[in-house]
């Protein structure tokens, strides 16, 4: 990646502080007190401690000299540095973690936006990386290079002017150093970086994969050891390649650091040897000398910690890139701002036709109609477009001509809000997380009552009491659900449909996994639930026609 690249990239994030820009802002001006700190207690103790050396050399001098108030500013500087050092470190990190979880919110509704088939085309692992890792990586862009870059550059403002009013033939010293922070080091620090930090994301990026596809396909790797030892060399391959590329990094980083250390005590060399040479013209005394010299020798603290940032840009200007590349997709499915609000809960399909591409066609000029409040069993061989039909009615995907009506209103014409508003779906592939069962439900209603949570869990037959859960609604739940059987997690999607209370309710297969007895009890509750509602119930099974109000064939 070539530098105007890395920039083009970091461009949208150096200006996207999210509420953070405060924190920030006093977390730099702490950073110029604590390096202004450490550079007056280093010159002002060298000056002193020359001074004091000079004035024992006669008995006159030495009670002639007034030892109180440097003294005085040796403390102030010590206290100075430590105190704005701590609040430094706990300002700055304060912001930065606002900002990325705010960065995290910010990408997490752009994958929002997405349909399932585009999110679908990033694995799991790929698209936890962009959420975690790569918005980690920003990290360095705040905290590790703008604020300290900022902090530096007012600090060497503050030297060379100094240096213009006690040696102003000497200006040039503090100018390097200020070149060194604004362009040197950094074009430095992405040439050394520009090939391992990418490949360094890369990596890391993909030994997650493969450490997710280990952990998800664990049980099925189990039983077959060929499998597992394959994945496992392959995870290990991978984590060997990426230490080596790590160990690269991290001797580049000590090389730059090795250098910036040389090039100030180069500095602190020639201000030593060129000094006391400006005796004639502009004289300055002994003290002055070792204040001077140490004051540059000073800025290497201020400069070392922009060796590894600098160093580590590249790998952000990738994490950037990678971040950009999700975010800047456009969702497949638009929504108007304000839309027209449905007069009832019906839905009239007219003509409707899809395909998932030119080899796959689903439907062909399909009319549907479902009067408000009737209760339809759309069944149909696996294959046939059930599925694919729900997700057209939430607007997940497309049709390619053909028209849907919600309550008299084009589906187009809706707003999302609205939509999800008057149309709540149970899928096929209920998801939980990790939580409680009530963190659980609350995913449907944040604000719903624990009276309203009980009330459909009785009608799914989930209700925690009856199943022996002794913590009620604050029954863990483990990651993916893995804590529940298959019929408990759809039950509990179904639940969570429920609490959204729209006038329109889709269910893909709630059944499935459960026995006749059990599917008939379910049936029959969630009809009487739904009383007045209409619902399109999909299925594959038979035996379930005579509980509801119509029965569509979608092969026929």
């Amino acid at each position: 990646m070539r530098l105007q690249e890395g920039l083009q990239a970091l461009r949208p994030f150096f200006g996207r502080l999210s509420g953070a820009g405060g924190w920030l802002a006093v977390g730099l001006l702490l950073g110029v007190l604590t390096l202004i700190g450490s550079l007056g207690l280093l010159s002002l103790s060298g000056g002193f401690l020359t001074a004091a050396a000079i004035a024992g050399l006669t008995p006159a001098t030495a009670l002639a000299f007034n030892f109180f108030t440097p003294g005085a500013g040796v403390r102030s500087f010590a206290i100075m540095r430590t105190a704005s050092r701590w609040g430094e470190r706990v300002v700055s990190h304060e912001g930065t973690f606002r900002l990325l979880a705010a960065l995290r919110v910010w990408l997490y509704r752009h994958l929002a936006r997405l349909s399932p088939r585009q999110i679908g085309r990033f694995h799991g692992a790929e698209t936890l990386n962009r959420l975690v890792r790569d918005i980690d990586a920003l990290d360095n862009l705040y905290p590790r290079l703008i604020l300290p870059t900022a902090a530096a550059t007012i600090v060497f403002l503050l030297v060379t002017l100094m240096f213009a009013v006690v040696a102003p033939s000497l200006l040039w010293l503090p100018l390097l150093l200020l070149a060194m922070t604004l362009v040197v080091l950094p074009l430095l620090g992405w040439r050394l970086g520009s090939v391992l930090q990418p490949r360094l994301i890369r990596e890391r990026a993909t030994l997650r994969i493969h450490l997710l596809d280990c952990s998800e396909g664990l049980e099925d790797l189990s039983l077959h050891a060929p499998a597992w030892e394959q994945q496992r060399q392959r995870v290990l391959s991978t984590s060997a390649q990426w230490l080596q590329v790590q160990a690269g990094s991290g001797r580049r980083a000590a090389t730059l650091r090795a250098l910036v250390t040389m090039l100030v005590g180069l500095l602190a060399w020639l201000a030593l040897g060129l000094l006391p040479e400006m005796a004639g013209s502009e004289p300055l005394s002994g003290p002055w000398i070792a204040a001077l010299v140490l004051l540059l020798l000073g800025c290497s603290e201020a400069l070392l910690p922009l060796a590894n940032a600098a160093l580590d840009l590249p790998g952000t200007a990738a994490a950037a890139q990678r971040i950009d590349a999700i975010a800047g997709q456009m969702p497949a499915q638009t929504f108007v701002d304000q839309g027209r609000q449905p007069v009832d809960a019906s839905i009239e399909i007219r003509g409707l036709s899809f395909a998932w591409d030119a080899h796959t066609p689903v439907f062909s000029a399909l009319n549907l109609d479902l009067a408000a409040g009737e209760h339809l069993c759309l069944q149909g061989a696996s294959g046939c477009g059930k599925s694919t039909l729900i997700h057209l009615l939430t607007r997940f995907e497309t049709p390619a001509s053909g028209s849907i009506r919600i309550g008299g209103v084009d589906i187009t014409e809706l707003d999302e809000t609205t939509l999800r508003k008057h149309v709540a779906c149970a899928g096929q592939d209920a998801w939980a997380k990790t939580g409680t069962l009530a963190d659980n439900l609350r995913l449907a209603d944040p604000t719903v009552s624990e009276a309203q949570m009980r009330a459909v869990l009785e009608v799914v037959d989930l209700d925690p009491d009856k199943l022996g859960w002794q913590d009620g609604l604050n029954t863990w739940i483990e990651e993916g659900g893995t804590s529940l059987s298959g019929g408990q997690r759809r039950r509990l999607g179904i639940a969570r449909a429920l609490l959204r209370d729209a006038p329109i309710m889709l269910f893909d297969e709630p059944s499935e996994g459960l026995d006749p007895a059990a599917e008939a009890l379910l049936i029959s509750r969630l009809r009487a639930h739904l009383q007045g509602r209409t619902v399109l119930w999909i299925s594959h099974r038979d035996g379930v026609e005579t509980a509801f109000d119509r029965v569509l064939c979608l092969d026929s």
